[in-house]
């Protein structure tokens, strides 16, 4: 969960015919792409649900069984659960599996298997096979294989001909035993048959077991068995590649977990593991094999060199031990005391005996230098001799076989009998501390790569030292390795890897690999060159291998590199030697490493990369329907986009890429770009101003460690603006044509009238609002609002009173400032209404109600209208609706919004109506009011002269009536275009 699994228990892995992978946990399905864990928000239904099993249809629609839920569909988009009547919730589906050639859905359960059939969308029962609990079904041939909960019994089924099988465990099982096979092929038949056999383990233990769970790649098969401990249900890992059947449990110590699945990806070889609270493991097909020094007897685990000799025994030394190897096994050890017992007579053996270097003679006996001096030792008769001569921290034969042996900054030559050879001697100061890292005879010459002075070659009988001042090369050297055509390769702490030859009495660096050429981390450590033109070595960030050949001037090094996620996680290696199969073995600090050099054998994956998504002006492009997978919601081929969208990144990937830092990209955009970019550890390509266009994005994409080229290449179409049209070309040429033709003159004309005309009904509309103004400011609007004031005050309710008189001085505030504004928001406009209708209903003794509600999909605060044009209409239904009305008034005021955008007011009261209105005798107020509804009305025509759009501002009124055609009231509906 730390990797951001959402559970720790993964019950089921599948990978469906699109190459996506789907892990079943019992916190929902997720779907898995190797680095990342990603949550389908259709399936949200499932989050925090025990998920058990999972397969496909032939219309690649997902099935999965969900605990306490039931079985489920997945098309992509939409999620469909089906109740099964045969299977109860809680005991659920503990497996399922699609028969492809009949179509139908088999399921395991508590109670049985079933066999279901989709039928117009709904899932009817057509078998009860068996009617035992299942713990596991697969699919064996043409064949169904049921593992019972019990073991006690497993059944074979076949669908087409409904025949069953079971099979029992018996006295007399078949014995397995792990180890090399006499006959593979029958054993794979008995795993794959689902029949219970005995497994006899390297310990000598036997088990019980039979297989749930079978994934292979066709070099390699792996076996998920289950057995019982004292009734305890437990698993076993097993694997068969070839002839040799191995405990994949025992050897990466998975005994004590609970494995639920097993999951081999197509094309891949790493296994992955669905376990109980441990969550996803991976079995990484690495071709580093590690071996610790206390697997090789060593009790001092700092490792000193080792060497191979031609029988292919690999010889390592710890500080004051030696261990002989053949095949990865150790066939012998010597010990510190084997040493002194030898030497007893020459000296007393020191706590701080020290082995400092091996090598071989002519006659292939191994060599061991140590600062009390040298041994020999046979690989053949595993016999140790005392030789003394000298101590040697380091020393190398000659062609010759004479010892060129270094010690206490001196090189001195001596023959294999112990005398001083009459041979020049290379002695440095004490001060100096040289560092000898190897020493190499090779055509004559003898080549020593120091950690101070450079290169220091022995040839003609004279010492000859190259470096910085000399030969441009670093004095810091590592290590050192002459080719058969006699070319020189050395590496150091620098970064480089030299290339040199030697003329003459100097020596001439020809080229050299840096991080420009794929070479990556400083430190070069071990240079190996094998017989298939390879040459490889370590850095402090991993593992390459050059192509030899193709390291030429002005040309591309073609390479390959591993580092700590393809499991090359210790760093810390530095000699290096070649045994007999060409593979390399490496000396770290406290363990062995062995380096499968072999690629050509392996199964390389077909990797590809994918378009993983895509920015326009730093925001994500969500695609439509057309434009993306419905699966993976990746853009499909070609992506269109407007003009606009010119400012473009793209970010791509390899599906299901375990060790992203070991990838390389580069990209060109055919139509835009003259070259690729250069390789980098980038996935992204970012374009900027973008012209019009149809363009190809071209990718190619590498795994370090695998060499390969990945082609990708993605279509992307920059719409031409309209105005680059032909059509809009031609167009604008004819109409401006037209326009010289016509002459100015018209032109001017029109402009100059039409703004006279649009100056004369905006000072119009201007005069009509402030009539309005004056007019609903009306004497006795503000005398009965007075009156009411000084009510309140004679009365002593100076509440009121000052409430009454801050509500006024709002209205006509509010008034004052809506008076100079052609559009206000709706939210100002009710806040006006509210003031005003407060206002009226405390002057008029609350004789009347009112409401005013807005419908939840209008935003009054960016709704416009023009103000006043909704308060008059309020007035008329005050003074006159509720004027002669016996009982309470009620006003509702409701605004609603069409879907073009128009708003419309409707106004409804349950005054007299209109006619009875008019039987009133007229009055002053009367007339007044008249003339105000005119001005709004006059106001409503030249809005919809100057400022309406494609609808009009109107108004109508209805009267309304009760079921015995008496009036009831009057209905006013305004309305106002959307600005």
């Amino acid at each position: 969960m730390a990797d951001g699994l959402p559970s720790n228990i993964v019950l089921d892995i599948f990978e469906d015919s699109r190459g996506l992978v789907w892990l079943a946990t019992d916190a929902g399905l997720f779907e898995f792409i190797g680095d990342e864990i990603k949550f389908r928000k259709e399936l949200s239904r499932l989050q925090g649900e025990r998920i058990n099993s999972i397969c496909e249809d032939e219309k690649g629609n997902l099935w999965f069984s969900a605990q306490g839920v039931g079985l489920c569909k997945f098309d992509g988009k939409k999620l469909s659960i089906f109740q099964l009547d045969s299977v109860a919730e809680e005991s659920g589906i503990a497996c399922l599996v699609k028969n492809a050639a009949s179509d139908h859905l088999i399921l395991g359960s508590s109670e049985g298997v079933f066999v279901y059939k989709e039928q117009n969308s709904k899932l009817k029962q057509i078998g009860n096979l068996w009617k035992k609990p299942v713990f596991k079904i697969r699919q064996f041939q043409n064949k169904f294989v049921a593992n019972s909960v019990s073991q006690k019994e497993n059944v074979e089924f076949e669908m087409e001909s409904g025949k069953v099988r079971e099979s029992h465990i018996e006295p007399n099982l078949p014995v397995v035993e792990i180890g090399y096979q006499n006959n593979s092929i029958e054993l794979r038949n008995l795993l794959e048959s689902g029949k219970p056999f005995t497994l006899k383990t390297k310990t000598k233990k036997k088990l019980v077991c039979d297989v749930v769970e079978v994934e292979g790649n066709g070099t390699q098969d792996f076996y998920l068995l289950r057995y019982f401990e004292k009734e305890i249900q437990k698993q076993k890992l097993i694997r068969l590649c070839g002839d040799l059947l191995s405990d994949l449990s025992a050897e990466k110590m998975l005994d004590e977990y609970v494995i639920h699945s097993i999951f081999l990806r197509k094309e891949y070889d790493d296994l992955w593991i669905g376990t109980h609270n441990h969550g996803l493991i991976q079995l990484q097909n690495s071709k580093f094999t590690y071996i610790d020094s206390d697997l090789l007897g060593f009790k001092n685990i700092l490792l000193q060199d080792l060497i191979c000799d031609r029988r292919g025994n690999i010889i390592v030394a710890s500080k004051n031990e030696i261990s002989i190897l053949q095949d990865s096994q150790v066939q012998h050890h010597l010990l510190v005391k084997d040493f002194c017992s030898l030497a007893s007579g020459e000296f007393k053996c020191p706590k701080d005996f020290s082995i400092y270097k091996l090598g071989t003679d002519k006659n292939e006996l191994v060599w061991i230098s140590t600062n009390r001096g040298f041994y020999t030792f046979s690989t053949n008769s595993y016999q140790l001799k005392y030789i003394g001569i000298t101590p040697a921290e380091n020393f190398v034969f000659t062609e010759d076989d004479e010892l060129l042996c270094f010690w206490q900054n001196q090189f001195k030559f001596y023959s294999k009998s112990g005398l001083d050879l009459q041979k020049p001697i290379l002695k440095f100061p004490k001060s100096a501390s040289i560092g000898v890292s190897k020493m190499v005879a090779k055509n004559s010459s003898i080549w020593i790569s120091t950690r101070q002075k450079g290169i220091v070659q022995f040839k003609n009988n004279e010492f000859r030292i190259f470096n910085r001042k000399n030969s441009n090369i670093h004095n810091v050297l590592n290590d050192i390795l002459v080719l058969p055509d006699s070319t020189i390769i050395a590496g150091g702490n620098n970064g480089l890897i030299y290339k040199m030859k030697s003329k003459l009495n100097s020596l001439v660096v020809i080229d050299s690999i840096t991080g420009l050429d794929g070479l990556v981390g400083t430190s070069i450590q071990g240079i190996q060159y094998l017989k298939d033109g390879s040459l490889w070595c370590g850095t402090n960030l991993g593992v390459h291998r050059f192509e030899y050949n193709s390291w030429l001037k002005n040309s591309n090094l073609k390479f390959k590199f591993w580092n700590s996620k393809d499991g090359y996680f210790d760093q810390t290696g530095e000699q290096s030697v070649i045994d007999k199969n060409q593979d390399i073995w490496v000396k770290t600090k406290n363990r062995l490493l062995k380096i499968e050099t072999d690629i050509d054998n392996k199964n390389h994956f077909e990797s590809k990369i994918s378009l993983k998504s895509v920015r326009i002006h730093n925001e994500d492009w969500i695609p439509d329907g057309k434009q993306a997978d419905e699966w993976t919601n990746s853009p499909i081929s070609p992506i269109e986009l407007n003009y606009d969208e010119n400012d473009l990144s793209f970010t791509f990937g390899i599906d299901f890429c375990q060790n992203v830092s070991n990838v390389r990209f580069r990209y060109l955009l055919d139509g835009f770009d003259e070259k690729w970019s250069n390789w980098s550890n980038s996935s992204e390509a970012v374009f900027s101003h973008l012209p019009s266009g149809n363009y190809t994005l071209k990718v190619e994409g590498k795994h370090l460690s695998e060499g390969l080229v990945m082609p990708f290449a993605f279509d992307i179409i920059v719409k031409t603006p309209w105005w680059k049209m032909w059509w809009f070309i031609l167009l604008s040429g004819l109409f401006l044509g037209g326009i010289v033709y016509a002459g100015m003159w018209c032109y001017a004309y029109f402009i100059r009238k039409r703004e006279k005309a649009r100056t004369k009904q905006f000072n119009r509309v201007i005069g009509l609002k402030m009539r309005s103004l004056q007019d609903q400011l009306d004497p006795h609007f503000i005398f009965n609002s007075l009156n009411s004031i000084q009510s309140y005050i004679l009365g002593e309710k100076k509440e009121s009173a000052l409430e009454y008189l801050s509500d006024f001085s709002n209205v006509l505030r509010k008034k004052i400032e809506n008076a100079n504004k052609d559009f206000i928001s709706l939210s100002d406009e009710i806040a006006y209404l509210q003031l005003y209708l407060k206002l009226e209903q405390m002057r008029f003794s609350n004789k009347f109600s009112y409401k005013i509600t807005v419908n939840t999909a209008i935003n009054p605060f960016k709704s416009k209208l023009p103000p006043m044009l909704i308060q008059p209409f309020l007035e008329n239904a005050i003074r006159y609706g509720f004027a002669a009305l016996e009982t309470k008034g009620n006003l509702d005021v409701n605004f609603e919004l069409e879907l073009d955008g128009y708003l419309r007011c409707i106004i409804k009261d349950n005054g007299v109506g209109r006619k009875k209105t008019k039987d009133l005798q007229e009055d002053s107020n009367i007339k007044i009011h008249h003339k105000t509804m005119i001005i709004t009305q006059d106001r409503i025509k030249l809005l919809n002269k100057v400022l309406s759009n494609d609808r009009e501002y109107n108004y109508f009124i209805e009267d309304l009536t009760d079921e015995n055609g008496f009036s009831s009231g009057t209905k006013v509906e305004i309305g106002f275009p959307k600005q």
